[in-house]
């Protein structure tokens, strides 16, 4: 049973955190809420295996949001992630290495969301596969209709699905910038 002892007012509590294989030491860890980011990708999963430079992490799944690798000393608490566009979710820390394209993973999470959003509102149902065929389309640029159409989403979604994948997309945006053209 956690403790209510740990963690940070108001987000008392431990939560489980996992981490994946990129880690040195992946594996899932009960720690208290408000420790930092950096102390779970440093001191828990030991940095990055074989020399990869950690270049974003994803946190809470792929709709949770992205941090960059200096953008970790946030606590892990649902009000600080929000206020850097992230989310808790689950806790999942997906390590992403300075290997991996960000137009590439742009991609993979728009076609992600075009496949999984139930297509119950137009928004999401529309939004998500518009922005992955405006991406696919655009050969060297992230096409400028993006703001738009995150814009409706993040407004109009009736779910949180809707939300998130705006909050993926823009974390992304944020986190690799002009690496996402093309």
């Amino acid at each position: 049973m956690p403790s209510q002892a740990s963690g940070v007012r108001p987000e008392t509590g431990t939560k489980l955190v996992c981490l994946n294989e990129r880690f040195r030491s992946p594996g899932v860890y009960e720690v208290a809420l408000g420790t930092p980011l950096r102390t779970l990708v440093e001191d828990l999963g030991g940095g990055l295996r074989n020399g990869y430079r950690l270049r974003a992490v994803q946190i809470g799944g792929p709709l949770g949001g992205f941090l960059a690798a200096d953008d970790l000393d946030v606590p892990l608490l649902d009000a600080a992630l929000t206020a850097r566009g992230a989310a808790l979710g689950h806790a999942g820390l997906v390590a992403v290495d300075d290997t991996v394209p960000g137009r590439a993973l742009l991609d993979h999470l728009w076609q992600f969301v075009a496949s999984e959003s139930c297509g119950g509102c137009a928004p999401c149902r529309i939004g998500t596969r518009r922005g992955a065929e405006l991406l696919a389309a655009e050969n060297r640029t992230v096409p400028a209709e993006f703001v738009r159409i995150l814009d409706v989403m993040a407004e109009t979604s009736l779910c949180g699905f809707g939300r998130g994948a705006v909050r993926g997309v823009r974390g992304l945006l944020r986190v690799y910038g002009e690496e996402t053209a093309g």
